[in-house]
């Protein structure tokens, strides 16, 4: 049975979870984590590939080469990535997939390296309502005493 003191618990914690909701989705927006680990970090960011050859993404620092062996890629399974850097003292600090067509969370991928100047690392993503989505993989790489955050687009399929 509802009284009068129920309903207004009710209320006031119904009240205090939606403040905490909107407080949390707006200060997330306004506060993203910064990346910047040493002097410089520079974002390249270029059009998404199809990933059957490696994409090539220039910098200040020489060419990267992103590749997926087993594109296309499809949700729920596991993508293998395998990224080539310019110089060999290259050191990722930091990896994750963000959905670019609707936030899913961050999933966290680590690389590591697989020879001089190339790192590799799985990760996998979750299947979305619509029938392809769009993700963002985002790769802070130490060169040195510079960062530079890459970002490269890819394409899922359900």
């Amino acid at each position: 049975m509802l009284t009068k003191s129920r309903v207004v618990q009710l209320l006031f914690m119904l009240a205090v979870l939606l403040f905490l909701f909107f407080w949390r989705t707006f200060d997330s927006e306004q506060s993203e984590p910064a990346v910047i680990e040493q002097n410089v970090l520079a974002q390249i960011s270029l059009g998404r590939c199809d990933y059957t050859d490696s994409c090539e993404f220039i910098t200040e620092q020489g060419t990267f080469l992103l590749a997926i062996k087993n594109a296309p890629i499809q949700a729920e399974e596991w993508i293998d990535f395998e990224l080539t850097t310019p110089l060999e003292n290259s050191e990722i600090t930091k990896a994750q997939i963000v959905g670019k067509t609707m936030f899913m969370g961050r999933i966290p991928v680590r690389f590591k390296k697989s020879a001089e100047k190339t790192f590799s690392a799985k990760g996998i993503v979750g299947a979305c309502t619509t029938d392809q989505m769009l993700w963002e993989l985002q790769i802070t790489v130490l060169n040195g005493d510079k960062s530079e955050l890459l970002t490269f687009d890819f394409m899922v399929n359900k």
